[in-house]
């Protein structure tokens, strides 16, 4: 063989492995694209974001080591699609775009659905359903398809053609099953915003059924905080009847529980709050110490006495080694401290107080703990200030009619002075030594 055939193979050879080295690199963009996805999907989003930033370095890289080749049109739909899953609609608007230039013409109607998700994430409807409408036309591969049905059912319901807006987001599923709680959270977020609680209730429970839709609790809870601002608490609560018998995993389920327990509590049915919570808090993890948490703080809200306040450590105990837990143990035993303390210096009623209300929200212990130190030191300058703190936790009009009446004798205390907006001389003087008095007392 002579020396010119030999260069001539060795240069095919080189070109050769550029090009399969090119292609591989393509293919192992695509596969951390589809991790990426699968991480978005699965609510790790700090995860999926990172991923999105590795696939759009490597496909830029692709696309500039040759920006002539055949596989020049997938780098830049792997760097668009990335994009519009970071937010960048600009970037990722001219990454499609230019991708549909240099593509093959059969990755055309895929990269078109990806247009009309930029297009409809930017507001522009119009622009966006018509190339859907376009696209569906024509064969498309699952996740493309799944996309612009997506798309499709936002556009119909927000344009109130709500039946094929439905039909649109069961499509998508049926393009692409892997989309199916991304489709759930639209027919939920519709369902709200559209006032149909029928429908509300349906998607809640679809939601509910997916393994996988634990792991999107978070959107969840926001589509639920919709639904309290338009409905209130109780038709709320009513969405998540079959969260006990969920699909999710033991923690998240446990946690939608501890939420329609909240949500029964304000919607004014405490039985059947604390029945929810004590199911919770019978289980394992981080829900079940919540919940525990939940029902001591029930417990100090309605108690009346300090004995009731300190029984609370009966309910917390069980999970003591949660620091949400141990936290609120310490208190209970802060609590107990001050008032043993107050028996010989009232100065430790006001701190008890403090405490109650600020780290057990017992705004009823707290009130009753500031007026016995006002009552029990009625002459030390302070004595105003307790009166104040418990106007503030003092929720009747009557009682708080006779709290103000009492102020009266104290209208010249710097106190009360700062309350009505007025400066007092030795507002700052007090408060200092009133902090130095309460650290002795922590101090015993």
């Amino acid at each position: 063989m002579t020396k010119r055939w030999r260069v001539a193979l060795t240069v095919a050879g080189c070109l050769a492995s550029s090009a399969c080295t090119y292609h591989n690199t393509i293919y192992n963009t695509q596969r951390l694209y589809e991790q990426a996805e699968r991480s978005r999907r699965a609510g790790r989003d700090s995860l999926a974001n990172q991923l999105y930033q590795e696939v759009i370095r490597k496909a830029a890289e692709a696309y500039r080591a040759r920006p002539s080749s055949d596989w020049s049109g997938e780098a830049l739909f792997l760097l668009g699609r990335s994009r519009l899953r970071l937010g960048e609609l600009f970037e990722a608007h001219a990454a499609l775009l230019e991708a549909e230039a240099r593509g093959p013409r059969e990755l055309r109607p895929p990269i078109r659905a990806y247009v009309a998700a930029v297009l409809a994430a930017r507001g522009e409807a119009t622009e966006a359903m018509a190339i859907v409408e376009e696209v569906t036309a024509q064969p498309l591969p699952g996740p493309a398809l799944a996309e612009a049905r997506l798309v499709a059912g936002q556009g119909y319901l927000a344009k109130g053609q709500a039946e094929r807006g439905w039909w649109e987001l069961d499509r998508a599923v049926d393009a692409d099953p892997a989309i199916r709680v991304e489709a759930g959270l639209e027919r939920l977020k519709w369902a709200v915003r559209r006032g149909d609680r029928d429908r509300a209730r349906a998607a809640t429970d679809l939601l509910l059924s997916y393994p996988e839709g634990g792991a999107r609790l978070t959107a969840v809870g926001d589509l639920l905080e919709e639904s309290l601002a338009r409905w209130g608490p109780a038709a709320t609560a009513e969405l998540l009847t079959t969260a006990s018998s969920s699909s999710w995993d033991r923690e998240a389920r446990g946690r939608l529980r501890l939420v329609r327990a909240r949500l029964l509590s304000e919607g004014g049915d405490a039985a059947g709050a604390e029945a929810e919570a004590w199911e919770v808090a019978g289980t394992l993890g981080d829900a079940a110490a919540e919940a525990r948490i939940q029902l001591a703080l029930w417990e100090l809200d309605r108690s009346e006495d300090l004995a009731d306040a300190y029984a609370v450590r009966r309910i917390l105990l069980p999970a003591g080694a949660h620091p949400g837990v141990s936290d609120l143990v310490d208190a209970v035993g802060e609590l107990e401290l001050y008032t043993n303390i107050g028996l010989g210096e009232p100065l430790g009623w006001f701190a008890a107080a403090e405490v109650a209300r600020d780290r057990l929200d017992a705004d009823y212990l707290a009130r009753g703990l500031f007026l016995a130190y006002a009552d029990g030191a009625p002459t030390q300058p302070w004595a105003p200030k307790a009166l104040l703190a418990a106007l503030e936790v003092t929720s009747s009009e009557l009682d708080r009619a006779w709290l103000r009446g009492r102020l009266e004798a104290h209208d010249r205390s710097p106190y009360v002075l700062a309350a009505h907006g007025s400066s007092g001389a030795g507002f700052e003087a007090l408060e200092e030594e009133l902090q130095v008095r309460l650290r002795e007392l922590r101090g015993r």
